[in-house]
């Protein structure tokens, strides 16, 4: 049995880019489409026997008509090769307020045969498929659910093949460059829940990066998202997972493979311009002459150190930028003297990144929270 697993897909995350003439929709927007059409082209060549989308198919709870309908076209491609498509709630998916509908509940209203949307942390069996669904949970529901999961995947048939599906963050789990706000407040899912015997593969979404879960006996997977969303996630490549389920003799097994969707590039050119340097603008041009910014979404940085003479020709810049496919800004940071921040000397000659990197020195920051600030604040100051 062949199985496609993806997630995170995140139609709506319009960062970077500027709206396309031809289409009147944003470049961003044709970016993410673009990738989501590579899965879904490989799904129906591989003729895979079940879909399976492990949740966010938005940026927001409550997309644009246009993002609904550029997902449901996809979709639906999938269905008419054949294909069924199992769907799992995501937290991107889920509405702040009780009552209100999430962004895959047209499909179940709907009832289509071979489209099923896992709301609630259940079972069902999809093309001789048994799969264990856990979508994103409120903390009520998912600090009671532990005794329900371990029933569901106990009355399993050990006869047939079994996955689980799941939302959320799982131990064992490392982020990748993108950590959104709320990662900090997730429920973690422990590894022990899910390493079944009846199970041969574990499909997860919500964290970017594509890894496995280490020290278990089931492949438990994230395929990753399938775009970069900012400069965080500029050296993680972007795809899904290809899963192939057989019984070995000793019982059902799974391996998979990687699959790329050939995400956008993201540079950043650094250029450090001395004092005494002859010619700045030459340096800058040098520097990105050292990289391939053609079809990618570039950003320059220029630290200019303390008393440097020489003027930066930005036009000059911009024009060796024209193969670039986006470039987000060309940003020039002039070095100061250092000061005591602590003592309150000299702030108001700091740039914006010193001064904020003086103020986590004197809170004792971790590195990794310090770093994780950093990027969000990098990613301000470069809109």
């Amino acid at each position: 049995m062949k199985l496609l697993h993806t997630a995170d897909i995140h139609l709506g995350m319009e960062n970077y880019g500027r709206l396309d003439p031809e289409t009147g929709l944003h470049s961003r927007l044709l970016d993410f489409l673009r990738a989501m059409d590579v899965v879904v082209d490989c799904a129906v060549k591989e003729k895979v026997d079940v879909f399976l989308f492990a949740g966010d198919a938005f940026k927001t709870r409550e997309p644009t008509q246009t993002q609904q309908r550029e997902f449901a076209k996809r979709i639906k491609r999938v269905t008419d090769a054949g294909i069924p498509v199992v769907m799992l709630v995501g937290n991107h998916d889920t509405p702040n307020a009780h009552g209100k509908a999430n962004t895959l509940d047209i499909y179940a209203t709907l009832r289509l045969t071979d489209v099923h949307v896992i709301r609630d942390l259940e079972k069902i069996e999809v093309a001789g498929l048994q799969m264990v669904g856990l979508p994103w949970l409120s903390r009520q529901e998912f600090e009671s659910c532990e005794e329900k999961l371990k029933e569901l995947l106990d009355s399993l048939d050990e006869n047939k093949p079994a996955i689980a599906m799941v939302h959320g963050s799982v131990e064992g789990a490392v982020f990748g460059g993108w950590t959104e706000v709320t990662l900090g407040h997730d429920m973690t899912v422990p590894k022990s829940w899910l390493d079944h015997p009846k199970l041969s593969y574990v499909a997860m979404g919500h964290i970017h990066k594509m890894q496995e879960i280490p020290g278990v006996g089931v492949p438990m997977v994230y395929s990753g998202s399938i775009e970069r969303i900012d400069f965080g996630e500029a050296r993680e490549d972007k795809g899904f997972r290809l899963v192939d389920v057989f019984n070995d003799g000793k019982g059902w097994k799974a391996k998979y493979r990687h699959v790329s969707t050939n995400p956008r590039p993201l540079v950043t050119v650094k250029v450090k311009i001395n004092e005494g340097m002859a010619d700045p603008t030459e340096e800058v041009l040098r520097e990105i002459g050292k990289v391939n910014v053609e079809g990618a979404i570039v950003k320059v940085v220029i630290d200019v150190a303390a008393n440097a003479d020489g003027a930066i020709d930005i036009g000059k810049v911009r024009q060796a930028l024209t193969k670039a496919w986006h470039v987000v800004g060309v940003s020039r940071n002039l070095e100061k003297v250092a000061r005591d921040v602590s003592a309150g000397e000299g702030v108001a000659e700091l740039s914006p990144m010193q001064a904020l990197g003086k103020y986590f020195g004197s809170k004792s920051f971790s590195q990794e929270r310090a770093r994780h600030l950093t990027r969000l604040a990098e990613g301000l100051l470069s809109e």
